[in-house]
């Protein structure tokens, strides 16, 4: 098989449609042309989404690529940010015996109903055997809640469990202050006006049914900037429901850093929650102040 050249992963313009134990098919977000990357990030193949398809079959023949496993988890990454801001806890993951999936989606361009749109073919693309599991981080618990809440696509997979990480399903109070910026929204696109709390509440919560768990593991720039939004925590005429509000299972990880996708008490929460429905029983389980 041709060797082709190294790309940068696609962080904003790029946006996965298929993946396959980390060989992904993606699709340009103005040109509407595919490419097909190898889990080092190296284009292997371009042209139409059927043209990478019988590429990567060639190299599943050739290269021996294992099958996935019966379970499918599917990483969401934040709003402003790319597949490779949680590719630390995919990889994490793996151990987990589950087809483990960061999922690439172009947050700078697109609405949230175009990533719903994404979502479900990328969805239908990729082999499930099982269970459907959603990680979402930060803003992503939005799309997922959309998502499932679309096109009866609950109904069209076996959904186990979803977890948030510092999720924003009440809305973003730093979307509030940039939105009122004409700079930050065009330089943040169309979804920054989508999180805003009116907008958020908007989105009907995860069908009843779905197992559903949040972590909270703040960094520890959030923690310095809290204050500093204080002034957006209320509106005249809303009051935002909490956070804890949206799921039974909730996990708080005081021990904040700078990154939090790279805690290893999140990746353990994480890991128990996949195989068990449920986060570690430990004393840490209430908000220190």
């Amino acid at each position: 098989m041709k060797f082709d050249f190294f790309t940068l992963g696609g962080r904003f313009r790029w946006e996965d449609i298929y993946n396959y134990q980390d060989w992904r098919i993606q699709r340009h977000i103005k040109a509407r042309k595919y490419r097909l990357l190898d889990p080092y990030d190296i284009r292997r193949d371009s042209g139409s989404f059927s043209k990478c398809q019988n590429a990567l079959l060639k190299y599943i023949h050739a290269c021996e690529i294992d099958r996935p496993y019966d379970d499918t988890v599917i990483i969401l990454h934040d709003f402003a940010r790319t597949r490779n801001s949680v590719q630390y806890l995919a990889d994490s993951l793996k151990e987990s015996n589950k087809n483990i999936i960061a999922v690439n989606y172009a947050s700078l361009h697109k609405n949230i109903a175009a990533h719903v749109q994404l979502l479900t073919q990328f969805l239908q693309n990729i082999e499930i055997k099982n269970n459907l599991y959603f990680i979402n981080v930060g803003a992503a618990c939005l799309i997922t809640r959309k998502l499932l809440n679309s096109n009866n696509n609950y109904h069209l997979y076996n959904v186990a469990g979803v977890v948030d990480i510092n999720p924003i399903n009440s809305g973003s109070d730093l979307a509030e202050l940039l939105d009122t910026r004409r700079f930050c929204r065009r330089l943040f696109g169309p979804m920054l006006t989508e999180i805003k709390t009116r907008q958020a509440l908007s989105i009907p919560k995860l069908p009843q049914g779905v197992p559903h768990g949040i972590i909270f593991c703040p960094s520890t720039i959030h923690k310095l900037t809290k204050k500093l939004l204080a002034r957006f925590e209320s509106f005249p005429f809303l009051t935002p429901p909490s956070e804890q509000s949206y799921a039974d299972k909730i996990k708080y990880i005081t021990d904040s850093t700078f990154f939090p996708l790279e805690n290893r008490d999140l990746f353990l929460n994480c890991l128990q929650y996949l195989t068990t429905g449920d986060f570690i029983d430990d004393n840490d389980d209430a908000p220190t102040e």
